[in-house]
């Protein structure tokens, strides 16, 4: 019987060749530098029949088949030993923007497309995606069936809610098309499933009229972590949406709250104080918040666009951020704090280390149909993410501080969490079913997980 990770010699003779990129006996790693993997085989495809042949040719391209984008997981998400990575960065082409079915204004774009060119793309023509992202090396493809967050002013806080049509390669080789409105269920549970039932690649996305945003950044110190769950709250409240970091350790939070700038609104030409602000969040971004001070400013103007960054590859001897993600519902907030912090200062006392910080984003979650496993699938309400980082992903006292605040966030907490975003996870913290995935795309790492 095939399993998710039992190599596999057959070949169908049939499989139109490659022409894109082929490279044999390499070792790849992260963006962060910490993970790493030697496929048998590393493919570059140029065209979707390339795709479909990979898939097709067990013998030339051994299972598991694993697609890739800018390899940004901090997880073993991208490790395939002896399997077959298909990196997809060359099948990154904009296509153009269409009305579709159902009246829908969309743009559809091939999966290897990273969100930093297409939201430029799409502001040069006054449009946007109603989702702001922090990393623009991020892949479209890698996104529609994956983990995302941001704290949105108008919108869910995720990428995929914003899918609205997917092509993808399925274990047979062939070229399927799936749409929200036509397949419903089955729609959605591709979405959830991190490329494990078929490789994307191509995407319908939903954009807009651009709209301008406003933003205050503020700074507050506390006495307690009660307080700090209150301020947080009082943020929120104040603002259309908050994205905070938060010094748990030093009860500091810095906040940016985000306000729909409103119809008539014009940023200025040059706004020194705005791209002050946003280079100094990249470069913070960048380095794990290690050593970067940021500027207060308020009533900034921009477009999502904007904040869109990119970031580059690291070397291992610089700081570099690594982050773990734990999504509770927002009443467990002021619990959720109580418990970090206490847990934190305990693991300071023990060890000597506390994480850099705590990035806090608020996501709206739908109808449970609509987002049926993973992270924001238990129906409407509001998610936050608390998710400690660390400026050395290398470190050891990060990564014990992880593998035991997981006991606690998981199990005592009951966050959700993330194949792709919390590292050391055990069997059980995550479950996926098997109906999400095809033996021929499932990594060792994934078949860890399918229930």
């Amino acid at each position: 019987m095939e399993t998710a990770f039992a190599p596999d010699t057959r070949s169908i003779s049939d499989a139109p060749p490659v022409h894109g990129l082929i490279a044999e006996g390499g070792s790849y790693a992260n963006w962060g530098g910490h993970r790493a993997t030697t496929p048998a085989v590393y493919v570059e495809p140029i065209s979707y029949a390339d795709v479909q042949s990979i898939a097709r040719d067990y013998r030339r391209f051994p299972t598991p088949v694993s697609p890739v984008g800018s390899m940004l997981s901090v997880t073993d998400a991208i490790v395939n030993d002896g399997g077959t990575l298909v990196c997809l960065r060359k099948l990154d082409a904009i296509l153009g923007i269409e009305t579709d079915a159902f009246g829908r204004d969309v743009v559809r774009v091939q999966a290897g497309c990273r969100l930093k060119k297409l939201n430029m793309w799409l502001k040069e023509r006054g449009l946007e995606i109603p989702f702001q992202a922090e990393i623009g090396e991020a892949t479209v493809g890698s996104v529609a069936v994956g983990d995302t967050k941001e704290s949105s002013l108008d919108a869910p806080g995720y990428f995929s809610a914003h899918v609205v049509e997917a092509t993808y390669v399925d274990e047979t080789g062939a070229l399927r098309t799936i749409f929200d409105r036509v397949d419903g269920a089955a729609f959605h549970e591709f979405k959830c499933s991190f490329g494990l039932m078929g490789i994307v690649v191509e995407c319908c996305v939903e954009t807009r009229q651009a709209r301008l945003c406003r933003s205050d950044i503020s700074l507050e110190t506390y006495e307690t972590p009660q307080q700090i769950a209150c301020g947080l709250l009082e943020k929120r409240g104040q603002c259309d949406a908050l994205l905070a970091i938060v010094f748990l350790d030093k009860l500091v939070g810095v906040y940016d709250q985000r306000y729909a700038a409103g119809p008539g609104s014009v940023a200025p030409f040059a706004q020194s104080e705005c791209e002050e602000f946003r280079v100094a969040k990249r470069l913070a971004i960048q380095r794990g918040f290690d050593g970067v001070a940021t500027p207060q400013p308020k009533g900034i103007l921009y477009s999502r666009a904007d904040f869109v960054n990119e970031y580059w590859r690291p070397r291992k001897d610089e700081k570099r951020l690594d982050f773990q993600y734990y999504e509770h519902d927002i009443l467990k907030l002021p619990h959720v704090i109580a418990e970090s912090y206490a847990f934190t200062k305990a693991f300071e006392a023990e060890t000597g280390f506390a994480p850099g910080g705590w990035a806090t984003y608020f996501v709206n979650r739908p109808p449970r149909a609509q987002k049926p496993f993973g992270l924001y699938s238990d129906g409407p309400g509001v998610s936050f993410s608390f998710d400690p980082f660390c400026s050395d992903p290398c470190s050891p006292r990060w990564q014990d501080f992880s593998r035991r605040y997981n006991r606690l966030a998981i199990d005592v907490l009951g966050a959700r969490v993330s194949p792709i975003q919390t590292q050391w996870l055990e069997k059980g913290d995550v479950e996926i079913p098997k109906r999400l995935t095809r033996p021929r795309f499932t990594t060792r790492y994934f078949g860890a997980f399918l229930e």
